[in-house]
């Protein structure tokens, strides 16, 4: 069997930098997407096949399965049915024979105050007792979360996120994540491991303000964005009432807890010392000619 990997979620963010990670393995990527207009820009990142299908119609997960080795499961973000979206999933790729099921959770799931990271848990649990052979990875915050605030943070020099100015966080970069997913996906040796992926360093939104204005050469402060008014531009956006909760409860344990983690395993996997913060902002600020 060739070296076919199915990638769900492959039109979103990070499914995007998975297809494209996986590609420059070698890997056959198969994009699972709901509209076969998306497939143009994914066979640009290297993704070689669609397969059309839905995560609330199971019955279009097996034909998308067939003849491929491996999965990587991203399931849609904040999503009440993870849980049974999964196990569709892998009740699929048991059935056609997938010899790696590769969940893409969170890190700590056990933090049941969020409800997206309780249900990842829930999630967890059933892969693990499922019996399919699986791997878990577990990523941190994401450092490109920066980048739907960026034109603001670059023109009015602010830095605005709806939790304290303080609070530590080890955001990864999501090319780093996706770098390590696709090696647990493709290399010997993963299965039956659950690995936690962090960035390097513990930076509150100060921190990283700090660091943004060293790069830019200008100074940029750092904000906190109040609940209410983080919830009305999100309802303004389309975003759904249970989203908006979920991402009330999200933002109000970071304001409290941050989010931390430890770069051991994610150096490990990936054979190099994870992207540092400053290293990422300059890759924006290059990329806008701002350096």
């Amino acid at each position: 069997m060739s070296q076919r990997i199915l990638v769900t979620g492959a039109n979103g963010k990070t499914g995007r930098a998975i297809v494209a990670a996986l590609a420059k393995r070698g890997a056959t990527v198969r994009a699972f997407i709901r509209d076969a207009a998306q497939f143009e820009a994914l066979k640009t990142l290297g993704a070689a096949e669609m397969a059309l299908g839905d995560m609330a119609k199971p019955e279009t997960m097996g034909p998308a399965l067939k003849d491929c080795r491996a999965i990587v499961h991203i399931g849609p973000p904040m999503h009440p049915d993870e849980l049974q979206i999964t196990s569709d999933f892998v009740s699929a790729a048991r059935m056609a024979g997938v010899s790696r099921f590769v969940y893409y959770s969170v890190m700590h799931p056990l933090r049941r105050e969020v409800p997206h990271h309780a249900r990842k848990l829930d999630t967890e649990e059933m892969v693990i007792e499922s019996g399919v052979p699986y791997t878990i990875v577990q990523p941190i915050r994401y450092m490109q979360h920066l980048e739907p605030i960026w034109k603001n943070v670059v023109a009015n020099g602010v830095h605005a996120m709806p939790f304290n100015v303080t609070v530590k966080f080890n955001v990864a970069d999501l090319l780093d994540l996706a770098d390590a997913t696709a090696k647990v996906a493709t290399e010997d040796g993963h299965l039956y491991a659950t690995y936690e992926l962090a960035g390097p360093e513990s930076l509150s939104q100060t921190d990283m303000a700090a660091v943004i204005s060293e790069v830019l050469g200008k100074t940029v402060t750092a904000r906190q964005i109040p609940l209410d008014e983080m919830a009305a531009k999100a309802k303004a956006g389309g975003a759904s009432e249970l989203r908006i909760e979920t991402m009330r409860k999200m933002n109000g344990h970071y304001d409290h807890s941050g989010f931390l983690g430890n770069s051991n395993v994610m150096t490990w996997i990936l054979g190099r010392a994870p992207t540092r913060y400053r290293a990422y902002v300059e890759r924006l600020a290059k990329r806008d000619g701002l350096i």
